[in-house]
């Protein structure tokens, strides 16, 4: 897992949030069952980079007074319009605590499903787990190979995760992918209705 460093400044609680994201900065905080909640303020283009790179899994070392505390994302909120990040909560975290998040699925190789015109249907994309952060992984591969013909399924038990390391929350038999046969659009033919005598007498008639 690659290593994210953040840089981030202390927030005084007097400082107006808007102030603050006007000057192209949001603000966050920091907290956990070790650690006392910090409302800290970073650059707004970092944390996009930041984001834009790591899952909520994916440990961030943050600089904080020249101390670096290890965090999770934990939630972000986003402007309805112009969709800015406009907080963002972050989770520290001890090499002794398990940790309960998701980490996503990463689909790899062909089904041979497809070559049948299946259509491949992800019903899950991340699985949540508990682990200890030495253990967290950018993702979890589905190998799709094993989809060989129509209504074929992957399930969360078949999955390849190490149960020594990670405490699954998601139900074993959860289905993470079907190889789903494609409907089959019926095209109706046109109802032909016979002509009767007094039809044809009313047709005469017209002419």
């Amino acid at each position: 897992m690659k290593k994210i460093e953040l840089t981030a400044e202390i927030r005084n609680t007097d400082e107006k949030l808007s102030a603050i994201r006007a000057n192209k900065q949001v603000p966050w905080v920091v907290y956990g069952h070790h650690q006392e909640p910090i409302s800290l303020k970073v650059n707004n283009s970092d944390m996009i980079k930041i984001i834009n790179t790591v899952w909520k899994s994916h440990i961030i070392s943050l600089e904080v007074w020249k101390k670096k505390i290890s965090v999770l994302i934990q939630e972000m909120q986003k402007h309805p319009v112009i969709w800015n990040y406009t907080h963002i909560d972050f989770y520290a975290i001890t090499e002794w605590e398990k940790l309960h998040t998701s980490i996503p699925l990463n689909f790899v190789w062909e089904s041979e499903a497809k070559k049948l015109w299946a259509i491949l249907e992800e019903h899950i994309k991340e699985i949540e787990i508990k682990c200890l952060s030495k253990d967290l992984v950018d993702s979890f591969e589905v190998d799709l190979s094993s989809l060989k013909e129509f209504n074929d399924v992957i399930r969360v038990s078949d999955l390849k995760i190490d149960s020594s390391k990670f405490d699954i929350i998601n139900k074993l038999e959860d289905i993470v992918v079907i190889a789903s046969e494609p409907a089959v659009q019926k095209i109706e033919e046109p109802v032909v209705v016979a002509e009767t005598e007094e039809d044809k007498t009313k047709t005469t008639e017209e002419r």
